[in-house]
């Protein structure tokens, strides 16, 4: 997948690899484990990547949105840390515990709301102040971010439920979001920023589901685009083979 300079993999349920025009690679929220638990359950992933995690040899950074086990897969964060050396960015609270985990301090890098990192020839801009999201120390434990390079600039959510208020006002060519099933949440976006197409995710299978998961995309993209009427509706396909790091396909 395409959009503006960034080539695009779609790995599987909110795991993207986004690669810019000088091949910087960024991998957000992998997961690649049988489960998580969740509410004190188990959910088994029943449509698991079609890659293996021993395919993604290249990577600069590692994105993590927050600490829910469908995003922070810390043995896959592990694995790809160890093979690539990819930096991981995420907030406090996940630093602490992927190095308890035994990932090394020098690899995690800590992000703050608006503060923009230089990956390369991308630059990060995290953002968090939504979803009324802490930690037990009362930091923010949740982001989202802005992916940009040259002229392209992509929102990728996480699993975000509202607007972060460092995104209202902003341009970007698409926005990576879950379809919220209430219609307000998903016009609040359309109201406070001004984009050109939805990028569909966290829509997995899992067993019993008792989270956002379990999504019909096909269902999903009659209903935005009936919503947002204006806005390119996409269905991600997953890859059966990642892109060859040494060309720009």
């Amino acid at each position: 997948m395409k959009i503006g300079n960034f080539t695009i993999s779609y790995i599987s349920h909110v795991s993207f690899l986004f690669r810019s025009p000088q091949g910087t690679i960024i991998l957000t929220d992998p997961l690649f484990a049988d489960g998580f638990t969740w509410n004190g359950h188990f959910e088994a992933y029943l449509s698991p990547p079609d890659i293996s995690i021993e395919e993604i040899t290249q990577c600069d950074a590692i994105f993590i949105t927050h600490i829910h086990g469908d995003h922070c897969d810390h043995e896959a964060i592990k694995n790809i840390n160890e093979r690539t050396q990819a930096r991981i960015f995420a907030a406090d609270e996940i630093l602490e515990s992927l190095q308890k985990f035994g990932i090394p301090s020098k690899s995690l890098v800590r992000i703050d709301d608006g503060v923009e990192v230089k990956i390369g020839d991308v630059d990060l801009l995290p953002l968090c102040g939504y979803d009324n999201s802490f930690d037990a120390k009362g930091r923010p434990n949740k982001f989202s971010a802005i992916i940009k390079t040259d002229e392209t600039r992509l929102f990728y959510s996480g699993d975000c439920h509202a607007v972060p208020p460092g995104l209202k006002g902003e341009a970007v060519d698409a926005i990576f979001l879950w379809p919220h099933p209430n219609d307000k949440n998903l016009l609040a976006f359309s109201n406070n920023v001004e984009f050109s197409r939805f990028v569909l995710m966290h829509g997995d299978r899992f067993e019993p589901g008792k989270f956002f998961c379990n999504m019909d995309y096909s269902e999903q993209k009659n209903r935005l685009e009936k919503l947002l009427s204006d806005v390119e509706i996409m269905i991600p396909e997953r890859v059966e083979k990642l892109f060859d790091p040494q060309t720009k396909e």
